[in-house]
């Protein structure tokens, strides 16, 4: 803990900034989050890794910050912890989970909730595997697995979803993309989002967002156009490296813990069941929900459904 604390700077507000924005420091790199309400402490997690904390998250705390005094963290690469470098070095799994410990120990928060969707249900079961003296109960969303033995499921039924036209088109876009790095093609969408490789590329992306929807006809332009300028994809293959060239599996950790967690996800999730089935096999003490025709964006193919279940969940935590 000492360590940690030696990282990490004292938590500033930040001045002139219209959310309630605050920073920290765990190893020379700049961290921000976002806090709001009152009661126990939930810590949100946004997905990618690298999607900014952005939409749909300011929902979810508007929904939440009734029940629970919410932390909008922006993870290392992602929204207004985007610039900074991102190597094998700076971006694991290991990082990521002492970045929210550090700012644990600089809140002074004796226990946590952690709200994880997609990526970050990941590192929310990583940080419980890690640190469960410090955890009350998670809630997992559409949350990937614990374990690089499904890390191949998600790739072959995105390979699957696609027709051989969206393949072809998607082939077409990534020979014009591809002569630019991941962190110049990260600079170029910012600086000229009508460059060419930055058009190949969000077009490229748009294809393989398609394959994460029950219904394709719910994925809003504006709003995927806005997420593609947010998202920093560097960090996804780094992690995918790590995943599969580690064997990284945390669910021996998990079936020991007596951490009770509730597990949302779409019947269509491009994950695949045995990812969720696999969850549910880890905690001992879970409650577990499925949204009928959803795919992976569950919040925005199913809201109504997805808050009902969030609400009664919580609500009945707060109880006990």
């Amino acid at each position: 803990m000492k360590n940690l604390l030696c990282v990490a700077w004292l938590i500033t507000s930040l001045s002139g900034v219209a959310q309630p924005v605050k920073r920290f420091e765990n190893g020379g790199i700049t961290l921000y989050y976002e806090e709001y309400g009152r009661g126990p402490a939930l810590y949100i997690l946004s997905g990618g890794p690298g999607e900014a904390p952005y939409y749909p998250y300011r929902q979810l705390v508007d929904s939440l910050k009734t029940y629970y005094t919410c932390i909008l963290l922006h993870q290392r690469g992602s929204g207004l912890s985007r610039n900074m470098p991102v190597n094998a070095e700076t971006i694991t799994i290991e990082k990521y989970t002492q970045d929210i410990e550090v700012l644990r120990a600089l809140r002074g928060d004796k226990h946590l909730a952690l709200l994880g969707v997609s990526w970050g249900g990941l590192l929310a079961m990583n940080y419980a595997a890690t640190y469960p003296q410090r955890v009350s109960h998670l809630l997992l969303v559409c949350s990937a697995p614990p374990s690089y033995t499904l890390w191949h499921v998600l790739y072959a039924n995105q390979y699957a979803r696609h027709s051989r036209a969206e393949l072809d088109s998607m082939a077409m876009w990534q020979k014009i993309f591809s002569t630019r790095t991941e962190r110049e093609l990260d600079s170029l969408k910012r600086v000229d989002p009508n460059a060419i490789e930055v058009r190949a590329y969000r077009e490229f992306i748009l294809l393989h967002v398609r394959a994460m929807y029950y219904d394709r006809s719910k994925i809003s332009r504006p709003v995927y156009e806005q997420l593609f300028t947010d998202f920093n994809f560097q960090p996804i293959p780094l992690i995918d490296q790590q995943v599969v060239e580690t064997r990284f599996d945390i669910t021996r950790k998990l079936k020991r813990l007596k951490i009770p967690a509730l597990i949302v996800y779409g019947r269509q999730d491009d994950q695949g069941e045995s990812t969720f089935h696999l969850q549910q096999e880890c905690f001992r003490h879970h409650e577990v929900h499925v949204i009928e025709q959803c795919g992976h964006e569950i919040m925005e193919e199913q809201p109504e459904a997805f808050y009902k279940i969030l609400l009664g969940y919580v609500k009945r935590v707060q109880k006990h």
